[in-house]
């Protein structure tokens, strides 16, 4: 008979003559531990992880016989994953894909290369290594397959390795992945992250600008403040106004490019992004002086 998840933690904590407040200890609440055990309460990622240490398993053993409980586990990896990702919290990151690489529920094509994919966040913005995180994407890239989930995350990866290009200061590498993630996202329907289309506009056009092929950034720039109304998100909304009002200064057209500036640090300061409001002011004041000399 198949055991559910609080019996299996149950059954084998008594087996090895562990007290709940012993297994909870670092981990949980002993409370937390005894829902858990009642399947009363659905154990995160971390806790779980935790539990599994402590009794001496791979995390599969808690989750090999239920599909439901694999599928809950590989949603909250991704989900701290996501979470992490958002924080730039790239130790989080390392350590979550070092605990899974070798985790059999990983060992399916999507799932491995989203793993890779974080990984080569760690060798770029944790370890410096720039060359180890192209090869890692490049990798995943060459592991893609057909299906849409795939398509995904190769929208993904070609967004990264656009960035990574463009920081490095190599620019036509950096525009050539970002037209192919450019492609992708007008191609493909139903998206399951729909900001990574604004995050690849937004990205291009930054490049088109470092390029000076300024019309080209303005058009992509203009394709992503109308998609951030037709959809009601104010995600990367301030950035397309500041990149506009960059490319329109660098047109000479000073006072439209002063106009979207300002609209730029209006909304920011309504995110509650007081730093990056305080930048945009700085710009501002320091551009008007340079051009009042």
């Amino acid at each position: 008979m198949n055991l559910s998840l609080g019996e299996k933690i149950k059954d084998l904590r008594k087996r090895l003559n562990v007290s709940q407040e012993g297994l909870a200890n670092g981990v949980c609440s002993q409370s937390e531990l005894s829902r858990i055990e009642r399947d009363q309460h659905q154990p995160s990622y971390m806790t779980l992880k935790g539990i599994a240490e402590k009794l001496g398993v791979n995390i599969t053993y808690f989750l090999k016989d239920s599909d439901s409980e694999r599928d809950d586990y590989l949603s909250e990896v991704w989900f701290q994953l996501e979470k992490a990702r958002r924080n730039r919290d790239y130790n989080t990151i390392e350590e979550i894909v070092k605990a899974e690489m070798e985790n059999p529920l990983f060992k399916s094509q999507p799932e491995h290369r989203y793993l890779m994919w974080h990984r080569s966040m760690t060798e770029y913005y944790l370890h410096n290594d720039f060359e180890a995180a192209i090869n890692t994407l490049k990798d995943c890239l060459r592991l893609s397959s057909f299906d849409r989930f795939s398509a995904e995350i190769n929208i993904q990866i070609l967004n990264s390795l656009g960035i990574m290009y463009r920081d490095e200061g190599i620019l036509d590498e950096s525009e050539n992945y970002l037209d192919q993630a450019y492609e992708l996202i007008n191609e493909i329907t139903n998206l399951d992250d729909k900001r990574i289309i604004a995050k690849v506009r937004y990205n291009l056009a930054k490049v088109y600008t470092d390029l000076h092929e300024i019309e080209s950034s303005l058009r992509v720039c203009y394709q992503g403040l109308s998609y951030c109304r037709e959809n009601e998100d104010l995600f990367l909304f301030a950035d397309f106004h500041y990149q506009i009002g960059r490319n329109l200064l660098m047109q000479g057209k000073t006072d439209s490019g002063i106009d979207y500036w300002k609209k730029a640090k209006f909304l920011f300061e309504l995110e509650g992004k007081e730093n990056l409001s305080n930048i945009i002011e700085h710009d501002i004041q320091t551009f008007q002086e340079h051009e009042s000399v």
